[in-house]
């Protein structure tokens, strides 16, 4: 019963190298042929929702998109209304913070909506302007997307495989008579 459990934990593993690092590369040459340069946020979405059990890619997914937007929003209202600062920066961190914690079943993974804050504000202040930081948060929202998109279909596709072996498994196995030799 341990090997089992052990040799489920390997195939597992396996299954997450796989689908993260295939991923990884169809993020990275098929968004950079579309012109985006450097797909981080898509990789890193990936990376966060990928998993074999498709409720938990979808709860990731869920999470990953409501966190993504809401900091981009709480981001981008900052930046108009009050410029690129420190202060603006924190006081549009501590907002995030605040609607998740207010917000009535707001997804797991919730820090997720402050770092997004951080990272779109922090990138305004090398000088890039409001138009250009708007036009970034779209663009992240979207690398977003096809991160996550990208790992649920890999999960459908995963789930869709494993079907497939277990039906092939039910054909294969021997029966009962020629277990017996005859």
């Amino acid at each position: 019963k341990e090997y089992r459990r052990q040799r489920q934990m390997c195939i597992r593993d396996r299954v997450y190298i796989i689908k993260i690092l295939s991923g990884s590369v169809i993020l990275w040459y098929g968004l950079r042929a579309l012109g985006l340069q450097e797909p981080y946020w898509a990789m890193i979405s990936l990376i966060i929702v990928t998993e074999p059990d498709m409720t938990v890619a979808k709860a990731n997914f869920k999470a990953r998109l409501v966190n993504t937007i809401s900091g981009c929003i709480i981001a981008c209202l900052s930046l108009v209304l009050f410029g690129t600062s420190f202060f603006a920066m924190l006081a549009a961190m501590t907002l995030a913070v605040i609607v998740a914690m207010l917000w009535q079943n707001y997804p797991s993974n919730w820090r997720l909506g402050p770092v997004t804050v951080v990272i779109l504000m922090s990138a305004a202040f090398s000088g890039g302007g409001v138009d250009e930081e708007l036009h970034l948060a779209f663009l992240r929202v979207s690398e977003v997307m096809a991160g996550s998109i990208l790992a649920l279909l890999q999960t459908v596709i995963y789930m869709q495989i494993q079907k497939w072996q277990q039906g092939c498994l039910l054909y294969t196995s021997p029966s009962p008579r020629d277990q017996r030799g005859s």
